[in-house]
């Protein structure tokens, strides 16, 4: 009797494992997330339209589109931003890195920040002016002994040197300071010309503080159709968010793809990002931005050259290795 109260054990025990086993193989799972399908992506960028795929990105709703979480993070120079690349405080940039910057990180700290997007500069498309007071007719041999103010960063320092040896200045002090006071200090007279970025320059002539004395100045002094500045993401991130990162990628294409098919649409984003009203936001010509696939790849090689036989850089600089892999460039869209 004890054997056979022992077999009605064992076979109650075998039936409930069965339920529950079949109960389990029937009802809809839900998978786990892994850290890469939550993770936020930050992404750095300063309050000028160089940085308009992030902002288009934003506001179309295209980072949403394609399942991505990002958070934008603020900054005042690119030099700022790159720091806080190299710390892994932010994941990416888009659109507005400084490509000379880029050629020093790659000098001493090879393989750690990637080029997926490119922004170009050129005569009719200009991006970095040189202004001076409104009303007053400044020419470039005028500020001898002058004061000149730049936005933040390395690479207007280089561009201010080239100014100032190519028309052979002398006297002239720099004074660098955050992009949004360089048009009050013109205006109250604190110095006599400004180095300044779009849309400072359409800003400064519609409220008549200042006017262009000279324009492209990186397309003039450097390289004809210069690679300006990129989108870029680190090595960090790609390693361990590969997913994620093809659909940056992804999501950076279509924003460059609509603000280059869509210029007063996307114009219209300006305002929300960088201090400036509609009708000012509606004269800014944006340069052109080159996405993964449309790099001009010959052009940042040539820079390349460029600023090694400017001694800006100690080696020639393999851009090849600055370019994110294709591996990541062909993302799964709207995933």
């Amino acid at each position: 009797m004890l054997a056979t109260s022992y077999k009605k054990y064992l076979g109650l025990i075998a039936t409930l494992i069965i339920i529950v086993l079949t109960t389990w193989y029937f009802i809809p799972h839900q998978k786990t997330p892994t850290l890469s399908d939550t993770t936020t992506i930050k992404i750095g960028y300063r309050a000028h339209d160089l940085y308009s795929p992030l902002f288009v990105g934003i506001e179309k709703n295209i980072f949403t589109q394609n399942n991505l979480k990002i958070e934008p993070v603020k900054f005042e120079s690119t030099n700022q931003i790159v720091e806080a690349l190299l710390a892994n405080r932010i994941d990416a940039a888009l659109g507005g890195v400084n490509t000379f910057l880029l050629f020093n990180i790659e000098e001493k700290s090879p393989n750690y920040l990637k080029i997926f997007s490119l922004v170009s500069e050129d005569e009719n498309n200009p991006s970095a002016y040189l202004i001076g007071p409104y009303g007053v007719t400044t020419t470039i041999a005028d500020l001898n002994n002058k004061k000149i103010a730049a936005y933040l960063g390395s690479g207007v320092k280089k561009m201010y040197d080239q100014l100032v040896r190519i028309n052979k200045l002398t006297g002239t002090q720099l004074i660098q300071m955050e992009p949004k006071l360089e048009l009050p200090a013109l205006e109250s007279k604190q110095v006599d010309a400004a180095l300044v970025l779009e849309p400072f320059a359409t800003i400064g002539l519609a409220k008549k503080i200042s006017r262009p004395i000279e324009s492209a100045l990186f397309h003039k002094y450097f390289l004809n159709d210069i690679p300006l500045s990129a989108s870029v993401v680190s090595q960090k991130f790609i390693t361990e968010h590969p997913e994620l990162t093809k659909k940056l990628i992804a999501s950076t294409n279509q924003a460059i793809e609509y603000i280059n098919q869509n210029p007063m649409a996307a114009k219209d984003i300006l305002p929300k990002y960088i201090p400036m009203d509609d009708a000012v936001a509606a004269k800014v010509k944006f340069v052109p931005f080159q996405s993964y696939d449309t790099m001009n790849l010959n052009k940042l090689a040539e820079l390349s050259q460029v600023l090694y036989s400017l001694g800006e850089t100690k080696t020639l600089v393999n851009t090849k290795s600055m370019i994110l892999d294709t591996l990541y460039a062909q993302p799964n869209q709207h995933q």
